[in-house]
Order: structure tokens, then C-alpha cells, then sequence
């Protein structure tokens, strides 16, 4: 089931209710974390093809998160989740190890299409077939 499972990360409770309810909605396996420490310690044991946190949090902000992740893993999308992007743009969070963005309060339907588009992301990066040469 790791294809359809994904990690949100959040220090608000009613926006990881929120989002479960969402992604349970789209057919997905949300599994939760109310902040980044607890975020690590649920992927020593998990793998996740996608995981969504928020960048403000207590203790460990989302960008510190990313950062250890992606000393793990490359394979992993993860998209910042928050309210406030104005102080940085894409680019720049694509240079941090993000993959996308989702601003909050997020509809239903750009959650639906940035998750599809993740799920598609990820698809073809299972599909790419290395050819050795002859």
C-alpha cells in the first residue's frame, strides 16, 4: 500500500483532521504527524512516496524537515505547507529539496490536482528504465 500513502505534517490539529479527511476522500492513506521530530521518527520505520508539512512549526520549521529528509532519501516529493509563501518564491524552495507548494486554507480540488500530479511525478519516476549501453 506505500503507493497511496502519504505524510502530513502539521502542528495545528484541525488542519490534520482537515487534510485526513481530504485525502481519505481522494483514496489515499494519510498518516499524521503534529510536528517535525515525530515526523523523523515515523519515517525510520515508513516509507512514504509524498509528504506534505507545514513550514512553521515549533522546535524544527518544515524547511529543517525537508532538509533532513532529503539527507535520507531523494525519492520522496515533499511539498511545503503554508499560508505564507511571499517571502519565497518556487525557485527558491525547489533549491531547499521541495517539490511543490500547497497554500493554506487549501480548496479540495487544487488538493486533489497537486496530488495527482505528485502521484504522476513519482509514477514516472518508477517507470524510467535505464538502458545500458550495447
Amino acid at each position: 500500500m506505500l503507493s497511496k500513502k502519504i505524510l502530513v505534517v502539521d502542528d495545528e490539529e484541525s488542519i490534520r483532521e482537515i487534510m485526513e479527511i481530504n485525502l481519505v476522500r481522494l483514496g489515499y492513506v494519510p498518516e499524521l504527524a503534529k510536528n517535525a521530530k515525530e515526523a523523523l521518527e515515523i519515517i525510520e520505520n515508513e516509507k512514504f512516496p509524498l509528504i506534505i508539512t507545514d513550514l512553521k512549526m515549533p522546535e524544527m520549521d518544515g524547511i529543517e524537515l525537508c532538509m533532513r529528509i532529503r539527507e535520507r532519501t531523494s525519492e520522496t516529493l515533499i511539498y511545503a505547507f503554508s499560508g505564507g509563501f511571499t517571502v519565497l518564491d518556487s525557485d527558491q524552495f525547489e533549491k531547499m529539496g521541495f517539490d511543490g507548494l500547497l497554500c493554506k486554507p487549501v480548496k479540495y480540488e487544487v488538493l486533489e490536482r497537486a496530488i495527482e500530479d505528485a502521484f504522476k511525478k513519482i509514477d514516472e519516476r518508477k517507470g524510467k528504465v535505464v538502458h545500458s549501453p550495447i
